[in-house]
């Protein structure tokens, strides 16, 4: 895959030796520590304060929007030779002042709109451009499903590129990385700028040129994982941010440090689909790693797994499905002694090798193959819950990964060792300026404030929606559940309407898929195993008749659009087979339908024994929601919706602290540990 578009030697302004060595520097450099306290209770209500300005400022915004799009209009008599030239005089302005550019950023991104509809054939919308001038400003704009986020990020990338900063754009993926670098390559080339993208089949000696291109796209865990790289390759970042700065105090030009991945440091980060990038998949830390011997340690995980095998639950030990934990009793502490006799010395301790056996009854609980991971290649898979997407190369720690080998009949691997790691939340606080959007944030906006100092602002949509969102249906046994969702997706399906049916695994999707392809209907299924097809699917799930079951659509970056006759019969139907832990999730793939108000609708099913039930409503509330169902309550749907959406509430709310909790562990680690570094401190 060819990733690199455009190199650095053809910009027209280079960037400035000593401004390279001062973003490397100060990329480095230690942070104010976190709030805590009253301290952070203020800070909380503080953003809360700007949030309501900013929605009392909206008008303002969008008179900003209005008026680039005059200017753009105004601009389209010039020819391109004219209007190079005015990008060339305005660029400079902005170079000095990147802020504002003297005044003239409206104009800026008006010709940079005009540039756009030139070279790219697209005409930007006053929300497009109203999107570019809050990532401009260091905000999240939270832009509904269809509104053209590409454009707005290209947009704003070019301001970025214009101040002679580094600019990283944060995507979703390596696909949307690459796609996305291609489409916007004619405009940053036509103002000047080079693009590069950065995926992960890239060697690490192609690096360093990709990144010293003005404006780079690639995922956070390639840029986090480099950035980690550097640290461990160019010596402690105390040395580094010393010497950088001396460099640039002497107006040195050398080149860059031996083996330095990133040769511009960081600056801005325009992360697209934020809430997913920022949020999700914060709920870890990135962990640099490389195997690492554990003599006896196979041999150990498979006699326990065998042993795990003929345990009954409730007998042998005892389960809480709801915290996820396992409570060994006396018959199997037993058990597991008599086998102990014949295990590697070194496993044979009372507590290694009970912790060993938890973590084989954790897998054979909690774990399932389709939900959790998949078995490719002879080769245990990562999926990731909140995309549906496998993860290559990641892997669980404190052994749980080999329970996971061992109870699939795989060959038990050798667990890796920690080199370095950090959290997304402490590497975003170490750019300048870090801005990004989603279509669903506004529920987080509390907890992108406090963690990343993001205010968010709420861009209108182009064109009103016509979603109608059909009364929640409610059953009591999953069997009703998905025999309900089946009677729907073929009734829709008669119509000629595209229905698009969400659902949160591998299996259930397959399973889904077989019952409607054994009542006669072709069905394309998109999850892990089919992630190849994915644009593709995605592309096709708007044409009149197609079923497309998926896994959860957040990032998948492709635009559903309405084939030849699907308006007349109502537009795209979505189904939310299964609600997620995250309410944003299931407004992310509720937002399919509808885009550039187009009509549609939205199915929720739920069922008494979702997984989101049982791990969080009480025997009690779900007897009483079983009660109003044998009463048959009108209003069942909504109270049930209600009482769902409570137990989403509470999740998100753990969820928050396990991320909360892997933010202050970092900071620390990187701050209290002398071996770690104090340069490596985060905000």
């Amino acid at each position: 895959m060819n990733g690199i578009l455009s190199l650095p030697q053809s910009r027209q302004q280079p960037l400035p030796a000593r401004a390279a060595v001062l973003d490397r520097s100060l990329s480095l450099m230690p942070r104010m520590p976190r709030a805590e306290g009253l301290d952070a209770f203020v800070h909380k209500q503080l953003g809360y304060w700007h949030r309501w300005r900013l929605l009392a400022a909206g008008g303002e915004l969008a008179r900003q929007g209005n008026a680039a799009l005059a200017a753009c209009e105004a601009m389209s008599d010039l020819t391109d030779e004219a209007l190079s030239m005015r990008l060339k005089a305005l660029r400079n302005q902005l170079s000095l002042d990147p802020a504002e550019g003297k005044g003239s950023l409206t104009e800026v991104l008006a010709g940079v709109g005009q540039m756009a509809l030139r070279r790219l054939g697209l005409q930007p919308y006053p929300v497009q451009f109203m999107g570019a001038l809050a990532l401009h400003r260091g905000q999240l704009a939270e832009m509904a499903t269809g509104e053209g986020k590409t454009l707005t990020v290209g947009l704003a990338g070019v301001l970025a590129g214009f101040s002679g900063r580094s600019c990283h754009i944060i995507t979703a993926n390596d696909y949307l990385a690459h796609r996305d670098a291609e489409e916007m390559a004619p405009l940053y080339r036509a103002c000047g700028l080079s693009v590069s993208s950065i995926v992960s089949v890239l060697e690490q000696a192609e690096r360093p040129a990709r990144y010293a291109c003005d404006v780079v796209y690639l995922t956070a865990k390639e840029l986090l994982a480099d950035y980690l790289r550097d640290e461990i390759g160019s010596g402690s970042c105390e040395q580094r941010t010393q010497a950088a700065f001396l460099a640039w105090l002497h107006g040195a030009t050398g080149a860059r440090p031996a083996g330095r991945l990133l040769v511009r440091g960081l600056h801005t980060a325009i992360v697209d689909e934020a809430d997913s990038i920022l949020i999700d998949e914060a709920v870890m830390p990135l962990i640099l790693s490389a195997p690492r011997e554990s003599r006896g340690l196979a041999a150990a995980v498979m006699a326990v797994s065998d042993l795990a095998d003929t345990l009954v639950d409730g007998e042998d030990y005892s389960s809480e499905i709801q915290g996820r934990t396992v409570r060994l009793r006396p018959s199997a502490m037993d058990r597991l002694a008599r086998i102990a006799r014949d295990m590697p010395a070194v496993w044979s301790p009372v507590q290694r090798r009970e912790e060993l056996l938890r973590q084989a009854l954790l897998v054979r609980l909690f774990f399932k193959p389709g939900h959790q991971y998949v078995v490719q290649d002879g080769k245990v898979v990562l999926l990731d819950e909140f995309t549906g997407r496998m993860t290559p190369g990641r892997s669980l720690t404190a052994g749980l990964h080999q329970a996971i080998e061992a109870h699939e009949g795989l060959e038990v691997t050798d667990p890796n060792e920690s080199l370095t790691q950090m959290s997304f939340q402490a590497f975003f606080s170490r750019f300048r300026k870090v801005a990004g959007c989603t279509g669903t944030a506004w529920e987080a906006a509390a907890e992108l404030w406090c963690v990343y100092g993001l205010q968010v602002v709420r861009i209108p949509e182009h064109r009103p929606r016509q979603t109608i969102y059909r009364t929640p249906v409610v059953k009591r046994t999953a069997a009703d559940k998905w025999q309900a969702i089946a009677q729907e997706v073929l009734h829709e399906h008669a119509l000629g309407r595209p229905v698009l049916v969400g659902v949160r695994s591998v299996n259930a999707s397959e399973a889904l898929a077989t019952t409607l392809r054994n009542a006669g209907c072709a069905v394309r299924v998109l999850n892990a195993l089919t992630h190849e097809q994915e644009a593709a699917i995605v592309r096709e799930a708007g044409q009149a008749g197609v079923i497309t079951i998926a896994t959860n659509m957040a990032g998948r970056g492709t635009d559903i659009r309405l084939g030849h006759g699907v308006v007349e019969c109502g537009g795209l139907h979505v189904i939310v087979a299964e609600i997620n832990e995250s309410s944003r999730v299931d407004r992310q793939l509720a937002g399919r339908c509808g885009r550039q108000g187009d009509p549609g609708s939205v199915s929720v099913y739920l069922s008494l024994e979702d997984d989101l039930a049982l791990r969080r409503l009480s025997g009690t509330l779900r007897g009483m929601l079983s009660v109003l169902m044998d009463r048959s309550v009108r209003w069942l749907g909504l109270a049930a919706q209600r009482v769902f959406r409570w137990a989403q509430a509470c999740a998100e709310d753990e969820a928050f602290a396990r991320r909360w909790s892997v933010l202050k562990a970092d900071e620390w680690m990187r701050s209290a540990l002398p071996f770690e570094g104090q340069g490596r401190r985060s905000s």
